[in-house]
């Protein structure tokens, strides 16, 4: 059993910690880090003051070294010092960590595996979207294995990201026609419900009522940079999306 803390209503597991860094399940529905110092919305990083020592001088951002998006869970490193936040820096910087995301998407991928590789540039207009692009943006990778695929309609795929850019795996799927079951910011609206046309009532609004992105992070691996161990975590779906998972069978 893992150790866990709470804080504000929401636990947090703790899935490895050593003098340098620890590694924790981030619930969905709980920021990685506020934006600025009026924002009082409830953080990861915030809930970091009280179970351990950081010490890395960056206001809002202490022991933050990448992030997940508010409502997607599952698996973060948390660095403890400067030292260590500028080594796992340059480990994500040269693409040395390896992050593995379950998701739950509408449509079929119609092979057992495809690499994704698209650039993705912000919304000009919808300043907090982001669109693929062939020409500008940032270039991104993503690979994506098939899993299982439930009723003709719906996947569950296992997504690596190459890349770390922002929404990176949503718009990704949505540019093969595979949003993910509970994206409210991408999404296919008259596809998404053809997808459920055949299904039983409760079913289908589980589906199309699932109340957040169906995405967890939930395995990572590298080579500690301080340690120089071998690390490999891996953490099992959260409660909704386990249900939906069984539900789906």
């Amino acid at each position: 059993m893992n150790k866990s803390y709470i804080y504000k209503n929401f636990r947090i597991e703790i899935l490895y910690e050593d003098s340098d860094i620890a590694i924790l399940n981030k619930p969905s529905g709980l920021l990685t880090h506020k934006k600025n110092e009026f924002d009082n919305s409830p953080s990861l990083q915030e809930s970091l003051k009280d179970q351990f020592t950081i010490d890395d001088g960056e206001n809002y951002k202490e022991g933050i070294v990448h992030r997940l998006d508010k409502d997607t869970s599952g698996i973060m490193i948390i660095t403890k010092n400067i030292i260590s936040k500028n080594k796992f820096r340059e480990l994500f910087r040269n693409r040395s960590i390896k992050k593995n995301y379950f998701a739950f998407t509408y449509g079929i991928l119609n092979q057992s595996n495809i690499k994704i590789n698209k650039n993705i540039h912000r919304d000009k207009i919808q300043r907090t979207k982001f669109n693929v692009s062939d020409n500008f943006g940032k270039n991104a990778i993503t690979k994506v294995s098939n899993i299982k695929t439930f009723h003709g309609s719906i996947s569950l795929l296992d997504c690596e990201i190459i890349t770390g850019r922002t929404h990176q795996i949503r718009v990704h799927l949505l540019s093969l026609g595979l949003p993910i079951i509970g994206d409210k910011d991408y999404r296919l609206n008259k596809e998404q419900k053809f997808r459920l046309t055949n299904m039983k009532d409760g079913l289908r609004d589980l589906i199309s009522l699932f109340p957040r992105q169906a995405l967890h992070s939930y395995k990572i691996e590298f080579d500690h940079p301080i340690s120089e161990k071998h690390i490999k975590i891996t953490c099992e779906l959260p409660n909704d999306m386990k249900d939906l998972n069984k539900n789906l069978q």
